[in-house]
């Protein structure tokens, strides 16, 4: 397998002067005619685009390593050291380390890097190199940063996903947006259901989904990314600069808005009322707030309020789950608290002697195993006692070895085929019968916080199934308790 390598090319999402397959096609063919020249024969050439910052980002390159680790390669042929690497010194030094245990070559177009033998120069060139990559790499993160805000501050567009109702063109010097005029239809739609018809976020989402409207990665516009595009100034001609170092800002855009300055500001106050008002008035009414998960997403189920009655129902955007009256439910799960209270006296009254006997038992056939096993485990000991005195031979030694492991090794099953049997559990279900009488007794004097409290103490989760829509058709609880 001599002089067989494999060819890296890396293009950085940094570089923006020439599409992918470009700079890719003109890297691989330099490559090719350096590996030509100097009778390299190429394996496997690896492929990709991402900027260098992590290892962890870049799953060519760690297949790369994968294979190097594994022998297959004499060398690497990359354009320049910087393709491997423009990470952290911990990804650095694990590339140095892979190369340098299989002894495999790097070879750029510049320099070959051999550590096949103990080469202490080309390691310091190589740490050395990488090093300066590093810090160049830095340097233009810091450069390309300070351009994207020069940019934005001067109206272009710099953000790699575009707002919803835009498409982006090259002017000048950077990239400007402009309406899609079939996405900008429904942005001018979703204001205008809200702020001149009256609708709620809700009723829009359900709008949009029942007329087969759906963003352009997700399955549906959901409540949160219709409130992200109500409060997106983006569409009233700004650009939002987000930087590190500077407070959330806007910028003026050079795109033509797709929203009237005016139906904004209404929608902005609408939104600022029902927030301020939701926070004024609140006052918990959910005793059974994160207890209640729907037993078809797994999400929780809220509060929900029509008509002056409070529902239940899944935050799941359009979930199977159908939503109870919340008071229905309370008064279920307290139903099934009672119901388990009187499971745990029965158990007390008929069960718990019986249960305690047979753990006694187990705990004393514990005690005797666990006897046999140190037992075994010292005649082990003894062998190789035995061994060096000269006693056994080799051949009587690993015989009686041999049978002690088996025995101790089936002890060993049979103690932990005992300990998975259940403890004995009369001891918490005495210490939680009070608990629960007391929870029952109380619960309907307490505040709703209290009430809340109460339940977190004892129940762990809580599922709540009901798919039929039918107006009376019931709901089932799933109740786990904590103790």
């Amino acid at each position: 397998m001599s002089n067989t390598v494999a060819i890296y090319l890396r293009k950085s999402r940094d570089e923006d002067n020439e599409s992918r397959d470009v700079t890719l096609a003109r890297h691989e063919k330099l490559l090719n005619e350096y590996c030509e020249r100097n009778n390299l024969h190429i394996k496997k050439t690896y492929k990709e685009v991402v900027s260098g910052e992590s290892i962890a980002a870049r799953l060519e390159m760690q297949r790369l390593l994968v294979d190097v680790t594994a022998g297959k390669y004499d060398g690497v042929v990359c354009i320049e050291l910087e393709r491997l690497s423009r990470g952290n010194q911990i990804d650095q030094a694990e590339i140095l380390e892979v190369f340098k245990k299989t002894g495999t070559k790097i070879y750029t177009l510049n320099k070959v890097y051999d550590f096949s033998t103990d080469n202490e120069i080309d390691e310091e060139f190589f740490e050395f190199g990488l090093f300066m990559s590093r810090r160049e790499y830095k340097v233009i993160c810091r450069r390309l940063s300070r351009g994207r805000t020069a940019a934005l501050l001067e109206g272009y567009y710099t953000g790699s996903s575009l707002p919803y109702g835009f498409n982006k063109r090259k002017e000048g010097k950077g990239y400007v947006l402009y309406p899609n005029e079939s996405e900008a239809e429904i942005v001018r739609l979703i204001f205008d259901m809200y702020v001149n018809q009256g609708k709620g976020i809700s009723e829009i989402a359900y709008y949009l989904d029942d007329n087969g409207i759906r963003p352009r990665i997700a399955s549906a516009f959901c409540t949160s990314r219709i409130r992200q595009i109500l409060e997106n100034k983006t569409y009233i001609g700004y650009l939002k600069i987000q930087n590190k170092k500077i407070a959330e800002s806007w910028s003026v855009g050079k795109h033509k808005p797709l929203i009237d300055p005016d139906i904004f500001e209404q929608a902005q106050l609408r939104l600022t009322a029902k927030e301020s008002k939701i926070r004024k008035d609140y006052t918990p009414r959910n005793p059974l707030t994160t207890l209640v998960k729907c037993s078809v997403c797994g999400k929780s189920m809220v509060l929900h309020h029509s008509k002056g009655v409070f529902y239940l129902k899944c935050k799941a955007f359009k979930c199977k789950t159908v939503s109870s009256k919340i008071d229905l439910i309370e008064a279920q799960v307290i139903q099934e608290l009672k119901e388990e209270l009187k499971g745990f006296k029965y158990y007390l009254d008929n069960q718990a002697d019986e249960d305690r006997k047979k753990n006694e038992a187990r705990d004393n056939e514990i005690s005797v195993i666990v006897q046999a096993i140190k037992k075994k485990e010292r005649a082990l000991d003894n062998c190789c006692e035995l061994l060096e005195d000269g006693v056994y031979t080799r051949e009587q030694y690993f015989k009686r070895v041999n049978i002690l492991t088996e025995e101790r090794d089936a002890l060993q099953s049979n103690l932990e085929a005992l300990r998975a049997i259940s403890e004995d559990k009369s001891e918490s279900v005495r210490s939680a019968v009070p608990i629960l009488e007391k929870c029952i007794e109380q619960y309907y004097s307490l505040s709703i916080p209290d009430r809340n409290k109460v339940l977190k103490s004892i129940i762990e989760r809580i599922e709540y199934t009901r798919t039929d829509p039918t107006r009376r058709a019931p709901f089932d609880l799933k109740i786990f308790l904590k103790i």
